[in-house]
């Protein structure tokens, strides 16, 4: 089947670990022709940078075509409205069997909905976007959110086979903010790359990290990163790790942080009482990201939503997340813990617990993570799902 990944409602970043990377990828090792059509938005590191508009071969052999925003957009208003030149010119070069967009709040939506009713191929949408990343601020929520992408949205659903939502909380936004049908709303959720991650490279992945920042082998080691800004909470974590280690409270354990900080963030890490055990590993390419997650015993990430929340779980790893609305799907039988609250007194009892090897809290989380994590959460099973109903010959095909 020919696979359309339209990457038109933010960034596109070329080598990155993100859904609109893997499922590309995946739909590709399993068979199908796969095109990317993506706006110029990338980044470079942590900065943001916009592309010059070309077509090109990415890492994975998928051909990536980015689209510049159209001419008559004035050139501040561009990355809000989200038009662009050549969208139906691209699909129609591709010809593909079916869409799949991620997101869908971008004007030219609509040139897609049309050509895909057009050529009667199906058209599917997933959603990025919840009341805690997007539609925060008055402007965002009644006037962004609330009037121009609705519209568009709603003006493009007739043509929308299936809404994707990545969380339970973003089908609730999508139903709240842009009115879709809850019946057309499923649970895709994010995962983790699980192509070429067999025990004995999970095995050597860990050791060699270990090994490189200096780790023993039976140490308990939690880990935490991503995009560092102050919502994630990684500086109350590193501090109230950095009090109890340098108390002598929690035995051989080690916490290992890697990306890069925003500025604010960088600041409250630097004021973290100094503590040997504490690793900061820096940027990470997110073809290393799995390898420093599975460096760890349990992941911990006490703030704000990350899609590593879902990698880490898809690798086996118990966590520790805090509440937020709509993240009950990630607990499938005891491999999760989830905070209230990343006050000290949580963080503390947390990490005094769960440094213990030894304690029956840690191995039950431990076991439960193993078997169910990855059962739920790899991306073999996410991505085929993703288009099964409406491949050749399916009996769901609509």
């Amino acid at each position: 089947m020919r696979i359309a990944h339209v990457c038109l409602a933010a960034f596109y970043i070329d080598g990155f670990g993100y859904q609109e990377n893997i499922l590309p990828r995946v739909h590709k090792a399993q068979g199908h022709e796969v095109m990317v059509i993506a706006s110029t938005e990338n980044y470079r590191g942590p900065e943001r940078v916009y592309d010059d508009p070309r077509t090109y071969v990415n890492e994975d052999g998928i051909t990536v075509k980015r689209l510049a925003y159209a001419s008559w957009v004035p050139k501040r208003l561009a990355p809000k409205l989200r038009a662009y030149e050549d969208v139906t010119a691209s699909l129609e070069a591709f010809r593909p069997d079916l869409i799949f967009t991620h997101d869908t709040q971008f004007w030219d939506l609509r040139k897609v909905a049309r050509y895909a009713q057009a050529h009667d191929i199906p058209l599917v949408a997933d959603c990025h976007t919840d009341y805690v990343n997007s539609a925060r601020g008055f402007a965002s929520k009644h006037l962004l959110h609330g009037l121009l992408y609705r519209w568009i949205v709603r003006s493009s659903d007739h043509a929308i086979a299936r809404h994707w939502a990545t969380l339970p909380a973003r089908a609730s936004f999508l139903q709240e903010m842009y009115g879709i049908d809850p019946a057309k709303i499923e649970i895709l959720p994010f995962g983790v790359e699980d192509t070429g991650l067999d025990p004995a490279q999970r095995a050597r992945l860990r050791a060699d990290i270990r090994r490189d920042l200096g780790i023993g082998e039976n140490d308990v080691v939690f880990v935490t990163g991503g995009k560092l800004d102050k919502r994630k909470n990684i500086h109350k974590l590193a501090t109230r790790f950095s009090h109890l280690k340098n108390e002598g409270k929690l035995g051989n354990a080690h916490l290992v942080i890697f990306g890069k900080p925003d500025e604010e963030t960088a600041r409250l890490l630097d004021e973290v009482p100094r503590c040997d055990a504490i690793h900061r590993t820096g940027w990470a390419e997110a073809k290393d990201i799995s390898g420093l997650l599975l460096s760890g015993d349990v992941a911990f990430f006490p703030g704000t939503h990350s899609v590593l929340w879902e990698q880490a779980i898809g690798l086996g790893l118990p966590v520790v997340i805090h509440r937020w609305p709509g993240i009950d799907h990630l607990d499938k039988g005891g491999n999760t813990i989830t905070i209230e609250r990343a006050d000290d007194e949580t963080l503390d009892g947390l990490l005094v617990t769960l440094s213990d090897p030894h304690n029956p809290m840690l191995e039950g989380l431990a076991d439960a993570a193993r078997r169910v994590g990855p059962a739920h959460f790899a991306y073999t099973s996410i991505a085929d799902r993703a288009v099964r109903e409406w491949m050749p010959g399916s009996a769901a095909k609509v």
